[in-house]
């Protein structure tokens, strides 16, 4: 906190350069990090962490990816860090937000369906093994290229495309018996 008080003038377009990415990457950031930790407070910390260290690093960065790339490899790194820690190894995971109360028009009963569904499919993506997750979530989550998952996981291309492959299939397995068991 100092060294932010302590600032330049000179240092300021760092810091609206720090801006600008939260305001560009910012929900990015915390969809991974929440895709790790499963619980939003602390996918905020870690995205606040994230964006910190981003900053502090910003010279070592070398351009080699894009800055949204770079910047989700730090929040997989970090929430990795995160889940090895023992306090959260020891912490309930929180299941996501909760459908509130609504007044059920037929819209309302659409839109509810919906989200039903799409939970459904994320909650199922979230019980895959971490390595299909992991590019799963960066893909449809994060609109990444394999090219870029690469990059952030730093792991070889074809090994982002066969992981992807095979969590699409355990995917459509997961759902296929979710299915079948209603």
């Amino acid at each position: 906190m100092r060294k932010m008080r302590q600032q330049s003038s000179a240092e300021l377009p760092a810091a609206a350069l720090l801006e600008q990415w939260m305001d560009a990457y910012g929900q990015d950031v915390v969809r991974l990090a929440y895709s790790y930790v499963h619980n939003y407070h602390k996918a905020e910390d870690i995205a606040q962490d994230v964006f910190l260290r981003a900053w502090q690093n910003y010279a070592s960065f070398q351009g080699q990816s894009s800055i949204k790339t770079w910047l989700l490899a730090i929040t997989a790194n970090r929430a990795k860090d995160v889940l090895r820690s023992w306090s959260v190894r020891h912490e309930l995971i929180d299941d996501g937000e909760l459908l509130t109360s609504l007044p059920v028009t037929h819209d309302t009963a659409r839109i509810v369906e919906q989200r039903l569904e799409r939970d459904e499919v994320w909650r199922a993506v979230r019980s895959l093994p971490e390595m299909y997750r992991e590019v799963v979530e960066l893909y449809y989550g994060n609109d990444l290229s394999s090219a870029e998952i690469a990059s952030v996981l730093g792991i070889n291309d074809q090994t982002v495309r066969t992981r992807l492959h095979r969590g699409r299939l355990l995917l459509q397995k997961a759902l296929i018996g979710e299915g079948e068991g209603r």
